[in-house]
């Protein structure tokens, strides 16, 4: 009896605190998103002005998946092992400094790639060469989506490295 108390305790406090984490990024999305309707930054908000448009488009679709998130119902038991967090930040900051270097394209590939191999499911297939080259080839397309995102559409010029 006690026992069910105190796990039912510590899932309301963890259903609390993703609450709480989750209205924060609404805010802050909401809030970037209104910035940029802004007519001191913005001289122009509401004509066709591309400069604002992809803030515009990430800023409105992370309100929108938070407010998704906000209402998800929870699973008992279901809890985020930190840990398993740390190689993925490990390989953002080894990203961060090696973008200027090899380029951007390249940087984002290894980047994905490296993830999808950590962070992939256990039952998997266990060939490591198919599984290898299968990922090899989703982070590429990864990496050509990126390149029509950014450079093709929206002409933005990600930083450049000895590569790309």
């Amino acid at each position: 009896m006690v026992f069910t108390q105190i796990v039912n305790l510590k899932i309301n406090n963890m259903r609390q605190y993703l609450k709480i984490s989750t209205l924060l990024v609404i805010v802050v999305a909401l809030t970037l998103l209104s910035i940029s309707f802004e007519e001191v930054i913005n001289p122009k908000p509401w004509v066709d002005n591309e400069d604002y448009l992809f803030p515009r488009f990430i800023s409105g679709g992370i309100a929108i998946l938070g407010f998704l998130l906000f209402f998800e119902k929870d699973v008992l038991g279901k809890t985020t092992n930190y840990k398993d967090l740390l190689p993925g930040l490990g390989l953002l900051l080894v990203y961060i400094l090696t973008m200027k270097y090899i380029g951007f394209y390249l940087a984002s590939m290894i980047l994905f790639f490296a993830v999808v191999m950590i962070y992939k499911k256990p039952e998997e297939s266990t060939d490591f060469w198919r599984v290898c080259i299968f990922k090899l080839g989703i982070a590429a397309l990864f990496t050509l989506a990126l390149y029509g995102l950014f450079t093709e559409m929206l002409h933005v010029q990600p930083p450049k490295g000895m590569f790309f």
